[in-house]
């Protein structure tokens, strides 16, 4: 099968628009569509993903689809990590994760790290799908239901103090997301409806698919990665699915979604072009997060840190030409703060005091 070949350039202006940063989109629902969930670890860069790409700003703009709608839900997904999905698909997701779920081992380290075995993390997870409804209720009231639920007053302990590690396998099930103000809820319940089933290899080769569709080209290493999996399991996803393969620069191994393949090599790779930005990414941007891959080539040697940070915190970006060009930050409601990594020309530093929107500072 001959691959595409394609430039980093073609790339980099390619996945602009399917991260809809030049194709503006004001539905944060189909934002999280398109960009397979909104990483939500932190509720402020949520509303600032979405706002990026034309969505409603302001400290409250997703809680009409969170609160009121319920077309949004917030729930642990790909990672572990909380994010925002349509609450349409849901079911997809759940049975993607599922399968996921199938395959995890739990060795003694784990057990000393949490307090439990792997036994006893299944038989909480049970109980959570038996005691949680439509109601939402705080994390200690949850706990005692769990408790009584099993005849276990022991495991409260590992579940009160958890970050949420003893809830992620409930919420990967389908059994448990994110209610008002800090609670749980059950999704068939708070949604008024069953999650749509999916039988687990169909659902593995949609969600490949949208990753794809928002971050391709890609490797199997990249989709294991952002998924959380090892790579065997990505590796047959992908010699499974409609993609071909792509060489970016020469460099083997990616692929890309077979509907998409032309449209990707249509891309310029020379000239100006609306995917170069520049760009003001928030933190936790999914441009920055997935594919690992794209993150080397964007990040220049020795900025890494400053991007990727202590504990898993990814910094608000400035993107210029494909590449991260700086970072920057904005305290309460004072300047833009933007430190860039190297001198840039006067017209890329007008486009970005353009796109702040606000009074901006160069570090």
């Amino acid at each position: 099968m001959t691959a595409v070949r394609v430039t980093w350039r073609q790339v980099t202006r390619w996945r602009a628009g399917r991260q809809l940063l030049t194709r503006p989109e004001p539905d944060p629902v189909e934002i999280a569509r398109r960009l397979t969930g909104i990483h939500a670890q932190v509720a402020s860069s949520s509303v600032a993903i979405a706002a990026v790409r034309g969505g409603a700003g302001g400290g409250s703009a997703l809680d009409g689809p969170l609160w009121t709608d319920r077309t949004l839900v917030r729930t642990w997904a790909m990672r572990g990590t909380l994010h925002l999905l349509p609450a349409d698909e849901l079911g997809l997701w759940t049975a993607a994760l599922t399968d996921r779920e199938s395959r995890r081992r739990f060795p003694p380290s784990w057990e000393r790290e949490h307090g439990v075995s792997g036994e006893t993390l299944h038989a909480i997870t049970a109980a959570i799908g038996r005691v949680l409804g439509a109601e939402p209720v705080v994390r200690a009231e949850l706990v005692e239901r769990v408790c009584a639920d099993l005849g276990r007053p022991e495991v409260a302990g590992p579940m009160a103090v958890s970050w949420g590690a003893l809830l992620k396998p409930a919420a990967a099930r389908g059994l448990l997301c994110s209610g008002p103000d800090g609670t749980f809820v059950s999704p068939a319940g708070w949604l008024g409806r069953p999650l749509d089933e999916w039988p687990a290899a169909e659902a593995n080769e949609a969600v490949l698919l949208r990753f794809l569709a928002a971050n391709g080209p890609a490797t199997a290493a990249d989709v294991a990665r952002w998924w959380g999996e090892q790579p065997a399991p990505a590796k047959r996803w992908i010699k499974a699915a409609p993609v071909l393969p792509v060489e970016v620069e020469g460099e083997p191994g990616f692929v890309v979604r077979a509907e998409d393949a032309d449209e990707l090599a249509a891309v310029p790779a020379a000239g100006e072009h609306p995917g170069d930005g520049p760009f003001l990414l928030p933190g936790f941007d999914p441009w920055v997060i997935a594919p690992r891959s794209h993150r080397e080539r964007a990040v220049p040697e020795g900025r890494e840190r400053e991007v990727s940070r202590t504990a898993g915190w990814i910094s608000p970006v400035l993107v210029v030409d494909g590449r991260v060009a700086g970072v920057w930050e904005r305290t309460d409601c004072g300047p833009v703060t933007v430190r860039a990594f190297g001198p840039l020309p006067a017209a890329t530093r007008k486009a970005v005091a353009e796109r702040a929107g606000a009074d901006l500072v160069w570090a």
